[in-house]
């Protein structure tokens, strides 16, 4: 498995914002997201926690048979501002 560097990876999140940012106020599932962006589903997962560490997106958590499912969305204030910046 290929490293990738940090500086890619801020422009991914930057990618992650622009589609959630496009949807908005749709929620998503993180597969989505992932398919979107042609990215491993997994490291979707870490970018977006880290990007909801930062308060930058939402989440709601749903839990079915044992398996959890986690829809993202953009936080409204987040949302706003980069409006207001196009």
């Amino acid at each position: 498995m290929s490293l990738i560097s940090d500086n890619k990876k801020e422009k991914i999140k930057m990618d992650v914002l622009r589609f959630l940012y496009d949807e908005y106020p749709k929620m998503l599932y993180t597969y989505e997201v992932a398919d979107a962006l042609t990215r491993n589903d997994e490291f979707i997962l870490s970018l977006l926690l880290e990007l909801r560490n930062k308060k930058a997106i939402h989440w709601i958590e749903e839990t079915k048979g044992g398996k959890i499912k986690r829809k993202w969305g953009m936080n409204e204030l987040i949302y706003k501002t980069y409006k207001e910046l196009l």
